[in-house]
């Protein structure tokens, strides 16, 4: 018998869609799945609040909690929820999951099984808890692209000194807000190029300082069912063979600058499923250049999605050639060449490095 963890259990419920049964068991009300967010809404097992809590759609299985905030904490998951609603102990709350998804509990231990999983599954992954729940592309709220024309069409100083030359301002439609001083980045979907949001970054100094934020993205902006940029990079990324994978909008317009449009960005440092898919289906090398204060577990997992389907790298700045929280795409472009020409391919060796992480 296997003692099993807490992570190879949440995954075990992700990928057999368990979520919510489970949120069914401890009581929960009023469940509905947002497909273009990846997250559950449901109330308490005593409230009514149909929103009051988000349990989100992804290996950890997140909660966040709108209501009695003093209960949970940003590390919550469902089994936080669990001893909640059960008022049980965290070992009861996993004896408790064991029981109802019928799997035989032999104890807890920090340390897991690790299988070698068929590349296949993921598809089915996808399509059973994207798809399968409601999902389809014409559900996706478009913008009207009037929306735009309450800006300037305009390359921002700032990043005209970083390096964004006014072609590439151009090819992404950049413009400004001079009412609230931020540049404005239209954010269209990978595959039609129609209007999904916008993300609207401040050009005030010390903005943190203001307690302003620096970002600003359309509240009802899917950020984990899209790409930036792959609409715009798409036919250079098929004739180059391979996507660069940034975290930033940013740092695809600074390397399109460079006449280098094979890049695409997640908008953040996490990637969806979803996101999974369409880098998939690309059916080119993937090269993953996160920010350089990402650790390189983060990294490895982002790879780790891709192994054995398609051939996937990392840049790794092991020379120390950026600064605490640069992209890659922030170095000179000699620089960046280099990071590219010395990337590091995620084999078999790399693989048990992050497997030999889990266990740890």
């Amino acid at each position: 018998m296997i003692e099993i963890d807490t992570i190879s259990l949440k995954k075990y419920i992700v990928e057999n869609n368990k979520i919510e049964f489970v949120l069914q068991e401890i009581g929960c009300h009023n469940i509905k799945y947002h497909p273009l967010k990846n997250y559950y809404t449901c109330s308490y097992y005593n409230g009514d609040n149909p929103t009051a809590i988000n349990v989100f759609n992804d290996d950890y299985i997140k909660v966040v909690n709108w209501t009695r905030s003093k209960n949970f904490d940003k590390a919550s998951d469902i089994i936080t929820l669990i001893e909640y609603n059960k008022n049980y102990s965290f070992l009861e709350a996993l004896k408790f999951l064991h029981k109802i998804l019928e799997l035989e509990y032999n104890g807890y231990s920090k340390k897991s099984e690790i299988k070698v999983k068929n590349p296949c599954e993921l598809f089915k992954r996808i399509k059973d808890s994207v798809r399968g729940k409601g999902f389809d592309v014409n559900e996706i709220n478009y913008l009207d692209e009037d929306l735009l024309d309450d800006f300037v069409p305009l390359l921002h100083i700032n990043w005209f000194k970083e390096g964004v030359m006014p072609w590439s301002a151009d090819k992404f439609g950049l413009s400004y807000s001079y009412k609230r001083k931020r540049i404005i980045v239209p954010l269209r979907h990978w595959m039609t190029g129609k209007l999904l949001g916008t993300n609207m970054r401040t050009v005030i100094p010390c903005y943190s300082e203001l307690g302003i934020k620096k970002f600003l993205i359309t509240p009802s902006y899917p950020k984990s069912l899209n790409l930036f940029g792959l609409y715009e990079n798409y036919e250079s990324i098929q004739k180059a063979g391979y996507v660069v994978i940034f975290e930033s909008e940013k740092s695809v317009i600074k390397r399109d600058s460079l006449n280098d449009s094979t890049c695409v960005a997640l908008s953040g440092h996490t990637i969806s499923d979803e996101q999974i898919r369409i880098l998939i289906g690309l059916n080119v090398d993937i090269i993953v250049a996160l920010d350089k204060d990402i650790p390189i577990e983060e990294v490895r997992d982002i790879c780790s999605k891709f192994y054995g389907i398609r051939n996937v790298y990392y840049i790794w700045d092991k020379w120390n050639l950026l600064s605490e929280k640069d992209s890659p795409a922030d170095a000179l472009n000699k620089i960046y060449q280099f990071l590219i020409k010395y990337k590091i391919k995620f084999d078999d060796k790399e693989h048990k490095e992050y497997l030999k992480g889990l266990k740890e």
